[in-house]
């Protein structure tokens, strides 16, 4: 595929999918990372059923990031959590009633867990906390 049909069907893709995802950019982007991907697997050409296959992915595929604590997909990931809470921590902030925010350097928040035990602070990069 030449980089002027890729960019035809990415834009043909992310007019489907805008209403799913609430701003066209991000549609285009999520299309260009799904019309790149089947080029670079050897794809010289889509079909109205390649076409309409990658259209139902983007806009019927389940969020398979990160699990968070908190509100979902808002708070801080639960991965970083293990990895900077010892085991009696975790089990502590994971009954927290409120979290807020102690401390805010430029790239990291110093994050407070308020529990009937007490508080439990930890250091948290910006970039992967959601909601503060």
């Amino acid at each position: 595929m030449s980089k002027k049909t890729l960019m035809k069907q990415a834009h043909k893709i992310a007019k489907k999918i805008v209403k799913e995802v609430g701003n066209y950019m991000v549609a285009l982007k999520l299309a260009l990372k799904k019309i790149w991907a089947m080029a670079k697997a050897g794809r010289k050409r889509m079909s109205d059923s390649a076409f309409n296959g990658a259209v139902y992915e983007l806009t019927h595929k389940q969020y398979d990031g990160p699990e968070f604590f908190w509100l979902g997909r808002q708070g801080v990931p639960v991965w970083l959590m293990e990895k900077n809470l010892d085991q009696t921590e975790l089990w502590g902030a994971q009954l927290a009633y409120n979290i807020s925010v102690e401390r805010e350097t430029e790239k990291a928040l110093l994050l407070c867990f308020e529990t009937d035990f007490g508080n439990i602070t930890m250091w948290a990069p910006k970039s992967v906390v959601k909601g503060f």
